[in-house]
């Protein structure tokens, strides 16, 4: 095989006047090879080859003619096997049912079962060839500082409390700076939209321009021709904060790109190795974690850190405003269980308002109930169906008359943990102190105190534990006035009684300890 250097050397030594023989002699090359270098090279000279793809004659690497071998395993009847395979997949694409198309590899066992013998290689790059498109062209972005946010959402699969289930992945992204957040919900509805806009805003502290999103239906409530319907909330929140929403056009994700590629990057960035946590509480933590980390990376092309990039981006834009309220008011009905029912959920109600119409805002996260336009309860949202969210302190009364349904009540399983071990340690069977000991937590507001109190019984004696002491307690530990207040015949008792209470201590672990 003769390499370019050799053919140069020929042509060389022929415009020199050595002739074909002497050519042929000094590099060791055929007479017929010599000539034919030659005649294509003054073939060359009198083409102009300036504006053709070819280079010329004199430059151009030596080349032989491929050989087309038969291909003898690909026949005729295999192809038509392989294109119907190919038509059917066009046909369930269309049809949509995209993921019960044949894949190269189940074409290839297909043959193999019907007993031809080819192999893999062959099969893929013959549907290759068949099924190859014209490559995209893409448009370079320019991105500016503080112009556009894009939005998407994510699904999510987490093991919460020994128990899997699906979430969804609230992503924004900030194209200019690649800035990223993100928020867990347990629904895609238009509350958790409104709710996610809002704690953007106040994370990053200036307004977008533009907001950015695909044909969501929180987004796009019709489409009427080519023309696309905003849904009245967004309208609502995009005329509360002044920025302009962008759609994209159908089945183009790529043109918010950047959130598309986070929505898959955070997700595994925080979830891959860890998804499995004790609360949903402890998942956002993680996530928030992993957000700081990722946004304290330097940018590839701008080569700052994120977070730095989209403080730039807050000072020339539009600082946040008071939030937006991101919540529905609904009128519902007190049922006989002093509950309303929200999205078929029961959430308590305080008690002595059966029967009343109250006002309910409703949240992403919280449930606020009105009475009288009092704000009288506050629950955290339930995204379930058919639960039941109670508060023991509104049934207080109740229970003082009906002292035997505490036991298996709703409302004590539901409460904090610390008052149910009260409960369940202490005051089995002893209802009526039990609730006298809530009445005085529900005034005081003083748990934790109760709970000290507890503890110094405990010390003493297990069976020590009664409402009248811990009270008494709790009274005598209340902040007392200055020292250079008057002293009066309340505080000189005051201290008499401490007196006596600690010597009475004395004397019981004295005689604990005997």
């Amino acid at each position: 095989m003769i390499t370019l250097k050799e053919k140069q050397t020929i042509i060389k030594l022929y415009l020199e006047g050595v002739s074909e023989r002497e050519i042929s002699k000094r590099t060791k090359k055929a007479r017929n090879t010599v000539r034919k270098y030659i005649k294509q090279y003054e073939k060359g000279r009198h083409e102009d080859v300036n504006d053709l793809p070819i280079t010329e004659e004199v430059m151009k690497q030596p080349s032989y003619k491929k050989r087309k071998g038969k291909k003898k395993v690909l026949t005729e009847e295999i192809k038509g096997i392989l294109r119907g395979y190919i038509k059917a997949n066009v046909w369930k694409k269309n049809h949509y049912m995209k993921k019960q198309q044949m894949k190269m590899i189940d074409m290839h066992e297909e043959l193999l079962d019907a007993g031809f013998i080819i192999s893999y290689t062959t099969v893929r790059n013959f549907v290759n060839s068949e099924t190859a498109k014209t490559k995209e062209v893409f448009i370079r972005r320019h991105c500016e500082p503080g112009h556009e946010a894009e939005f998407d959402w994510g699904e999510l699969k987490l093991e919460i409390d020994g128990a899997f289930k699906t979430y969804n992945l609230a992503v924004f992204t900030l194209p200019y700076s690649n800035y990223r957040f993100a928020k867990i919900y347990e629904s895609q509805s238009m509350i958790c939209v409104l709710d996610v806009h809002v704690e953007f805003i106040n994370h990053v502290g200036f307004i977008p321009k533009v907001f950015t999103y695909d044909n969501m239906r929180t987004v796009v409530k019709a489409f009427i021709g080519t023309e696309r319907k905003i849904t009245d909330s967004m309208i609502n929140l995009s005329n509360y904060y002044q920025f302009d929403i962008r759609l994209c056009q159908p089945r183009k994700g790529n043109e918010k790109g950047h959130v598309e590629r986070s929505v898959e990057f955070i997700r595994r960035k925080a979830f891959s190795t860890i998804h499995s946590f004790n609360n949903l509480k402890e998942a956002e933590v993680h996530l928030l974690t992993t957000l700081e980390r990722i946004n304290n990376r330097n940018h590839y092309e701008h080569k700052a850190k994120h977070h730095e990039l989209m403080k730039n981006e807050a000072v020339i834009s539009s600082p946040a405003i008071t939030p937006f309220d991101a919540s529905d008011m609904v009128e519902v009905r007190v049922d006989k269980y002093s509950t309303v029912v929200i999205n078929q959920n029961h959430y308590s109600v305080p008690e002595g308002n059966v029967g009343k119409y109250i006002k309910a805002k409703v949240g992403a996260k919280n449930i606020k109930l009105f009475i009288d336009g009092q704000l009288e309860a506050m629950h955290i949202r339930n995204w379930g169906v058919h639960q039941w969210v109670m508060d023991i302190n509104h049934f207080l009364k109740t229970f003082q008359r009906k002292k035997g349904a505490i036991a298996q009540s709703e409302c004590l399983r539901q409460a904090p943990t610390q008052i149910k071990n009260i409960y369940y340690q202490h005051y089995i069977g002893k209802e009526k102190e039990f609730l006298e000991l809530l009445l005085y937590v529900k005034e005081n507001d003083n748990l934790n105190q109760v709970l000290e109190a507890i503890k110094d019984l405990e010390n003493i004696r297990l069976d020590y534990v009664s409402t009248e002491r811990i009270l008494f307690i709790c009274e005598q530990s209340l902040p007392t006035e200055s020292a250079t207040t008057r002293r009066d015949d309340t505080i000189n008792q005051s201290e008499s009684n401490m007196i006596a209470y600690t010597k009475m201590f004395g004397q019981l672990k004295e005689v604990a300890s005997s």
